[in-house]
């Protein structure tokens, strides 16, 4: 696998060993390597008839569906920069996001234009809506349309407001030459201080990833092996591992918009599913189904959990029922950020220790350094985490990198913000975050912009948002408000309706609880460690 091309450029050559293989799965219709080159490259020529250019950024706002995947290699052919943002993302953030990127373009599908119809008030913006029934049969087109009238009928098309099926051109347009190295990805994280980021990824970083799909999943040969692609490409996960690994080296991608239990056990059973990644919801939801039970179960080669906090007892009654039915997949916790795209530590089949987030990836190095000086640490010694190795992102688009990037002799190194040790035998240990991300169904949520928002309201004196486990999103958030008003119900109520408006639905707090006053530290600062053992 030649790492130093685009993305596109890599599906492209598997799509010349395996030209008649399936590539995508989505509603029980198959897509072979073939189509799925030629759908990339005529929406290519459809995008390049708007204008759209090397470095021009082209705003994504989809599912997994398979207009979601065309666009994505098609963006990347040209040398444009796929900004990949969340479906669900209040319309005025997406309008802050739209500008910092210096995105003219957004892609969605067509049931949100009504949620992003504001977009079009900037005159330089032009909306592409998807329907995911165009590549369906009529019977599933139908039902779209008759379930959805009430949020197409607002769909006023005209040139700035085009249709995903209009753009598919005829003729070939040629990739644009790019430096592998050159930003490609730009992804929203909470940074490894838990501001608010704009990450750079370059396709050398993503397909450097991607080229150790063999070691993590411990097999060679993928064609015919379909991986669950439930978690979103807006994800590091879900854009490397999730998707582009497999289309790597010719497996199949079993695309799922969102995620249900009873139809991913139904493709279990039709040998449909091979691996599965996911976050500790996922895998609970599956477990809770009886129908999960049986023989199919053998069609499970690998599944990996990550993205927060994962119960040792989860692990145990998974490979328990694996076990049970002679699945070889045991349940493998793994580690990483997106500043290195995803994943930097894993345990495997071969070699993995339950208590730990694995080793290091090949060609990937982890280490511990001190957290006042940043001495680098022996084994067993606690500190922050930090990692080195080709699959470092280029930077913040907001700059500010200084925080982040940590020389050591020759080699760059990114400070995690993450405290946790290496053992002798080199498996890492991850304890907890240094930075204040709390991770909701295993999307990051920032306190900081949570309190920032509500401390706008003239009413509130004081508030904190501290993270509490969650058996279902494996954490939830719960705010603490002092305030002088007292309708309260009416405070909690404006309050929710704030931040689904403004921020997300996963930064909406479980509870709200008032206090008279916030516990402080001796230099003044709210005590969040305080509100999380009042939690406990």
């Amino acid at each position: 696998m030649n790492v130093k091309t685009s993305m596109y450029a890599i599906v492209k050559e598997t799509a010349s060993q395996y030209p008649f293989s399936h590539a995508l799965l989505f509603q029980n219709q198959y897509v072979d390597y073939q189509t799925l080159i030629s759908k990339i490259e005529s929406f290519a020529s459809g995008l390049a008839s708007l204008g759209i250019q090397k470095n021009d950024t082209v705003t994504m706002a989809m599912p997994n569906i398979f207009e979601a995947i065309y666009a994505f290699y098609a963006v990347n052919s040209l040398g444009a920069i796929a900004h990949l943002v969340h479906p669900l993302t209040p319309v005025n953030q997406m309008q802050r996001f739209m500008e910092k990127t210096r995105s003219k373009t957004i892609i969605i599908v067509d049931t949100f234009f009504d949620h992003y119809a504001k977009l079009l008030e900037d005159a330089s913006i032009t909306m592409i809506l998807a329907n995911p029934t165009d590549s369906l049969g009529f019977v599933k087109k139908i039902g779209y349309r008759v379930i959805n009238r009430k949020k197409l009928k607002h769909i006023a098309w005209n040139e700035r407001v085009l249709r995903f099926r209009q753009l598919y051109l005829e003729g070939i347009t040629v990739a644009i030459e790019k430096e592998a190295t050159e930003t490609s990805i730009y992804l929203h994280s909470g940074g490894t201080s838990g501001e608010p980021k704009t990450i750079a990824l370059s396709d050398f970083a993503v397909n450097s990833l991607a080229s150790k799909t063999s070691y993590i999943l411990g097999e060679d040969h993928f064609k015919d092996r379909h991986m669950l692609a439930v978690l979103p490409l807006f994800q590091g996960f879900g854009l490397c591992m999730g998707t582009h690994a497999m289309l790597s080296f010719g497996g199949v991608d079993t695309l799922m918009p969102k995620f249900d239990a009873d139809q991913a056990i139904e493709l279990i059973k039709k040998n449909q599913i091979n691996y599965v990644i996911g976050v500790p919801s996922l895998f609970e939801s599956l477990m809770s189904k009886p129908e999960i039970r049986g023989a199919h179960l053998k069609n499970i080669h690998q599944a990996f959990v990550g993205g927060d906090y994962v119960a040792m007892d989860l692990k145990h009654r998974f490979d328990k029922l694996m076990k049970e039915y002679g699945s070889k997949a045991r349940l493998l916790e793994g580690y990483g950020l997106t500043e290195v795209v995803t994943v930097c530590a894993v345990n495997t089949l071969k070699d993995h220790l339950q208590t730990s987030v694995g080793k290091p990836l090949p060609g990937l190095e982890v280490a511990i350094v001190s957290v006042e000086d940043r001495k680098v640490l022996g084994p067993n010694e606690p500190g922050e985490i930090i990692v080195h190795g080709n699959t470092m992102m280029n930077g913040y688009l907001e700059g500010n990198d200084k925080g982040v990037f940590f020389q050591i002799g020759t080699k760059t190194w990114v400070l995690t913000g993450d405290f946790g040790f290496i053992d002798e035998e080199g498996y890492v240990h991850f304890k907890q975050r240094l930075k204040r991300i709390i991770k909701v169904s295993g999307m990051p949520v920032l306190p900081a912009e949570i309190e920032n928002l509500i401390m706008s309201f003239p009413e509130v004196a004081e508030v904190a948002a501290i993270g509490v486990p969650d058996e279902e999103k494996g954490s939830m958030i719960r705010l603490f408000v002092v305030t002088s008003s007292l309708k309260k119900a009416d405070l909690s109520e404006k309050i929710r309706k704030t931040i689904k408006s403004e921020l997300s639905i996963y930064a909406l707090p479980k509870e709200i609880v008032y206090l008279d006053s916030l516990p402080k530290t001796i230099i003044g600062k709210t005590d969040t460690r305080k509100l999380e053992s009042m939690s406990q």
